[in-house]
């Protein structure tokens, strides 16, 4: 006792130790540290799974191996190699091509990487795809960047200028679209751009195609116009905003009295029409006022003894403005139809017509009308021959036939206000109104209706044909294709044309001659060809390059009636909506495309403008199916902008940030596996960190599993000729490995991503960690390396790493392909995606998987009841008549300690009995006498070596005789 210090001395006398207990505390440890020394002694005699498959890559590691196996794998080789090496028919997905604009984004991440996926699931396969990747190229927001830039605005500066921009800009986008692993031949004659010669003559042959179908033609018609932009624009590349508006209740003296017999003791009061507009700078090009046959309108007096006209329904509205007003008599629209009232600033004398579109849900039931600045108010003016006025330039201001008070002024500003104070008095109640207005989408400022000479397709003739084949259009995700396809519908039945001209030079031109003289246009088939055989001469800018007279040629002049000096080639390029919606003539002329996959934005642009040429020009839709993925959102669901500062760049995502604490480089795995499990169930897709985090977590999670089927493939047994002797654990993992398999061909197949990383995690977590790589290991560990129980769990693993690898590698198409070079048996380094695999049929074995289900089941019980290693434990089953069938296979005798049932429930020994009711299965838990043996940890020892029978056969102690305890 002297030799202990005064601290134990004080321990021992508090918690009641002796000299007695301390020593044989002593010897226990000692005994504990010989049986661990032991233990230890006997770890090189386990077979541990061995890889040099690292457990994990951070950092710069992560970033080295992404690019190693990009070119040791042939990640940019793949497309070309399935060309050549797999059958058709071919899966065909066409590129809708993204703007060649600006830095690579999330919004190029989730698009790329789906179409990826989708064709990455196809190869694996066996299926060869038709894929090439394009850009649109021409258009307004390149134009502008490069106007903001230089002095000289001439068309060739402008266009030699966006030319460089554009192919800077795909340089960028086409270097990390390949670093993401995307399946493409990328070099150039692998992809399609829209300003080359080749793709522009295309457009030019399919232009001239629709002009003699009778589907393109020329007229003065209001179009939505940016006066920011000094264009035209589409229905698809306006953005609806909120806007105020100033709100105007004006007053138009009724100019006769026409409706004298209905105004007795009232002659000699003024009588006024009252209309409401939000749009006051249009007055003054007001043409008309339109009614509507099938209103009441009432005649009123105010407390000035003026008269006005307006729809009864309209009555409290108008009130709630002006005032009470006192009713003096009801008629009918048609009593308006012979009336004329005096424009409030020209004093014109106009009509009163009739208009369909009139109703009193807004206003006062009559509405002022412009014919140069709404398309209902066009109708009207052409319905009865009114000529119609514009006013208004290309940069949304007065023309000098306004007259000097209002030209020069901007309409949507100081010009509605010259306006308003100029008719003064007859304004009777102005205010603000917010509402959704038109922006443009690129300059994000108001646009105007005006009207100006444009080019137009005719969409009211392929209408039907384009609404009867959009039913037998397939939309994914399913759940969305209902509402999916009445947006497709309804943006097609609104359309009556599609106006494909714009006032700018970065542009394929619309070839058309126009004569000063008369006003008239030409073209023909037959110009074209030659203006094409001049663009394969000169490029592009000849246009703009050569004289009019060269475009002309000899042969068409001499055709030409026209005085040379009289012809002047047309100004206007064509809508890039026509550019892009034309990709399939040029990408797929024989075929049509199984998918196109796009955002939801694009059921107002490309898919429609797809679409609407395709059925023009060859009667059918160019695509079988669409699919829909959503947005890119930060973490309060807001779009991402630069101007917000709310983007988050990609490649911070892959190769880390600054300070890699706060921003860690993931890896393109993880920024992939975030698009597969958000990106297409979803209208907003939200890129958080939280999100990224346990995208990684989850492709590591992946990779440690993959590590240990890897590892068991180590040999131990080369040279063995011994056939497997499959357990029934190992064909119930061969089962569910065929039903893992059906299920994620089958989720890929209906493009469900989200489920098949669903998936995935959970035969991972449910079935190929915690069950098969837990149950095996004391077979693989322990075993003989010949034991054909053994072999067969390596087989199965080598099943399994192989349908699991395959599985994932659509969507961590890197982690896959690294795998696989670690593979043992994949000497030649091939790729993945060079091998072909098969699940067999046979493995489909359900009648054995309720067996083992059954067991497992139990397992579950087991686990829950035990509190210390079950191999420390027998059991006692009383098994339900139902679960006794399942059990009795997996353990014949009555009693035993090697079944297959004991090494599934992990359990020293278990006593099977039947119980005689339909009862659950119980189980009695009971400790074991013996201590496990040292080596395997699981049968009781035997010999003096405390190894149990199997271990001893194993070691052939005789020869290790010399370890003892």
């Amino acid at each position: 006792m002297s030799v202990l210090s005064a601290r134990m001395r004080r321990l021992f006398k508090t918690s009641g130790f002796t000299l007695r207990t301390y020593a044989e505390f002593c010897r226990a440890m000692w005994l504990r540290g010989m049986k661990s020394a032991a233990k230890q002694s006997y770890t090189k005699t386990v077979l541990l799974p061995q890889t040099n498959f690292p457990a994990r890559l951070s950092g710069s590691k992560r970033v080295e191996m992404d690019s190693y196996l990009l070119e040791k794998c042939g990640f940019l080789e793949l497309y070309n190699w399935q060309r050549k090496n797999l059958e058709g028919p071919d899966f065909i997905l066409h590129d809708g091509p993204p703007y060649a604009n600006g830095e690579p984004h999330m919004g190029h991440v989730i698009n790329k990487v789906l179409k990826d996926i989708t064709l990455r699931s196809k190869i694996i396969t066996g299926r060869r795809v038709h894929y090439v990747p394009g850009w649109d190229c021409h258009g307004l927001p390149i134009e502008q960047k490069v106007l903001s830039d230089i002095k000289d605005d001439s068309p060739l500066e402008i266009r030699r200028r966006a030319r460089r921009y554009a192919s800077d800009a795909i340089a960028k986008q086409r270097q990390a679209f390949t670093s993401w692993g995307v399946v493409a031949d990328w070099n150039e004659s692998g992809c399609y751009f829209t300003n080359h010669t080749s793709y522009v003559k295309n457009q030019m042959q399919q232009f001239i195609n629709l002009y003699d179908k009778g589907l393109v033609f020329r007229a003065f018609k209001p179009v939505h116009w940016s006066p920011s932009s000094r264009t035209a624009l589409a229905e698809s590349e306006l953005e609806y905003e909120s806007h105020v508006s100033k709100s105007v209740i004006v007053r138009m003296r009724l100019d006769t009295h026409a409706l004298a017999s209905r105004l007795k003791n009232f002659e000699n009061k003024p009588l006024y029409a009252l209309i409401w507009t939000t749009t006051p700078w249009s007055l003054l090009a007001n043409q008309a006022i339109a009614f509507s046959s099938d209103i009441v309108y009432c005649i009123v007096e105010d407390n000035s003894k003026n008269l006005y006209i307006l729809a009864q329904e309209c009555l409290p509205y108008i009130e709630q403005k002006l005032g009470l007003l006192k009713l003096i008599t009801t008629i009918t629209g048609q009593d308006l139809s012979e009336a004329k009232y005096l424009h409030p600033i020209t004093k014109q004398r106009l009509p009163f017509l009739p208009g369909q579109h009139v109703t009193t849900s807004v206003g006062t039931g009559l509405v002022h009308t412009a014919p140069a600045h709404g398309p209902e108010d066009f109708l009207i003016a052409i319905e009865n021959n009114i000529p119609v006025l514009s006013l208004i330039d290309e940069e949304g201001c007065f023309t000098k036939e306004a007259g000097d008070e209002f030209s020069g002024l901007d309409v949507l500003n100081d010009g509605a206000n010259k306006i308003l104070q100029h008719i003064g008095e007859d304004v009777l109640h102005a205010d603000t109104i917010t509402h959704s207005y038109p922006y443009d989408w690129r300059t994000k400022k108001p646009v105007i209706i005006r009207a100006s000479h444009q080019w137009f397709i005719d969409i009211r003739s392929i209408k039907e044909k384009a609404i009867d084949s959009i039913a037998n259009i397939r939309i994914y995700p399913e759940q969305n294709q209902a509402s999916y396809l009445n947006a497709l519908i309804a943006q097609v039945k609104q359309r009556p044309y599609w106006c494909i001209s714009r006032q700018r030079s970065w542009g394929t031109p619309i070839p058309v001659l126009h004569n000063k003289r008369t006003g008239d246009t030409y073209t023909s088939r037959k110009w074209v060809e030659r203006l094409c055989r001049l663009m394969e001469r000169h490029g592009t800018d000849y246009w703009w390059e050569l004289s009019t007279e060269k475009l002309i040629g000899r042969e068409l002049r001499q055709e030409l009636n026209d005085d040379i000096q009289d012809l002047e080639r047309g100004t206007d390029i064509m809508d890039i909506w026509l550019d892009s919606g034309l990709s399939w003539s040029a990408v797929l002329p024989e075929h049509k495309a199984d998918l196109y996959l796009e955002g939801m934005d694009q059921f107002r642009g490309w898919f429609q403008s797809s679409l609407l040429t395709s059925i023009a020009l060859q009667d059918r839709s160019p695509y079988s199916a669409l699919f829909v993925h959503g947005f890119a959102v930060d973490d309060k669901a807001s779009k991402m902008s630069k101007s917000v500062g709310n983007v988050v760049n990609p490649e911070i995502i892959i190769k880390g940030g600054e300070n890699l604490s706060k921003d860690p480089a993931y890896g393109i795995d993880t920024l992939r596996w975030w698009v597969a499990s958000h990106g297409c169930q979803h209208s907003q897709v939200p890129v958080t960190t939280a999100l990224l985090r346990e995208s990684h977590e989850t492709v590591q999670k992946l990779r440690l599993v993959l590590r240990f089927l890897l590892g068991v493939l180590h040999s131990y047994s080369e040279g063995i000729t011994v056939e497997p002797e499959y357990l029934y654990l190992d064909k119930y993992m061969l089962h569910a490995l065929h039903e893992y398999n059906k299920k994620i061909q089958n989720l890929y197949d209906n493009y469900l991503y989200h489920h098949a990383c669903k998936l995935v995690t959970n035969f991972l977590a449910n079935t190929v960690s915690p069950v098969y790589c837990h149950l095996i290991k004391d077979r693989l560990y322990c075993d003989e390396a010949a034991s054909p129980t053994r072999l067969a769990a390596v087989e199965v693993t080598r099943a399994t790493l192989t349908v699991f690898a395959r599985s994932i590698a659509p969507i961590v198409p890197h982690l896959a392909e690294e795998v696989w070079l670690y593979h043992p048996e994949n000497l030649a380094s091939v790729p993945l995606y060079h091998t072909e695999y098969k699940v067999s049929e046979t493995w489909h074995r359900p009648e054995i998987a309720r067996h083992v289900e059954t067991a497992l089941n139990l397992r579950s019980k087991v686990n829950i009841l035990a509190d210390r290693n079950t191999w420390e434990l027998s059991a006692t089953l009383t098994a339900s008549k139902d679960d006794y069938e399942s059990l009795s296979i997996l353990q014949k005798d009555r009693e035993s300690s090697t079944s297959e049932l004991c090494d599934i429930l992990q359990l020293s020994s278990i006593t099977l009995i039947e119980s005689p009711t339909e009862t659950e299965t119980q189980v009695e838990l009971h400790n074991i006498e013996k201590i496990l043996c040292q080596r395997c940890r699981r049968h009781p020892e035997l010999d003096k070596n405390g190894l149990c029978g199997r271990c001893v056969k194993v070691l052939d102690v005789a020869n290790v005789s010399s370890i003892s305890v």
